[in-house]
């Protein structure tokens, strides 16, 4: 599901970023981040293409998003709805990662893309991504490719409904 942001919400987007990163450089943040070679600057375009994510999956609910209630509540609360986790890869390939502290109740949606357009890929529980077939062999990580995801058009039909909203 190809999903285009309007360049209001991408600077928003921009915005925000910066400051979800100036969070995590002052330790506001427990969490791993495995691309050590990234300048300031990527690292910020990355929190953006992330919120951009997060935005792309909200506009696809018809869900109301904004980038600073994301910010404040970062990892406390869901990304979008009531339970979804969303996760950006900038490679058309790229896998989902889930983490050890994602929350196991919440459902996981790989978006693919970047500014403007992004593509949502598929979803998973987070207790199934969480699986040892995911594993990563390096990392405290679960890697699942794409092919292993359900089409984001099945997700209000199913039992994982609620997470939406």
């Amino acid at each position: 599901m190809l999903i285009r942001l309007d360049n209001t919400e991408l600077a928003q987007c921009t915005v925000w970023g910066l400051q979800r990163y100036m969070r995590k450089l002052n330790g506001n943040w427990k969490g791993h981040h495995y691309h050590n070679s990234l300048s300031f600057q990527e690292r910020v375009a990355e929190e953006a293409e992330g919120l951009a994510a997060e935005w792309a999956v909200a506009k696809y609910y018809n869900l109301p998003f904004d980038p600073e209630t994301s910010n404040e509540h970062y990892k406390q609360k869901a990304d979008v709805g009531n339970a979804i986790e969303v996760r950006w890869s900038k490679w058309n390939d790229g896998h989902l990662i889930v983490y050890e502290y994602d929350r196991k109740s919440d459902i996981a949606v790989l978006v693919i893309g970047k500014s403007p357009t992004y593509t949502i890929k598929g979803w998973i529980p987070v207790a199934v991504a969480q699986k040892e077939r995911y594993r990563h062999a390096t990392q405290p990580t679960w890697w699942v490719a794409q092919h292993h995801l359900q089409p984001i058009e099945n997700l209000k039909a199913s039992n994982y409904a609620s997470a939406i909203n």
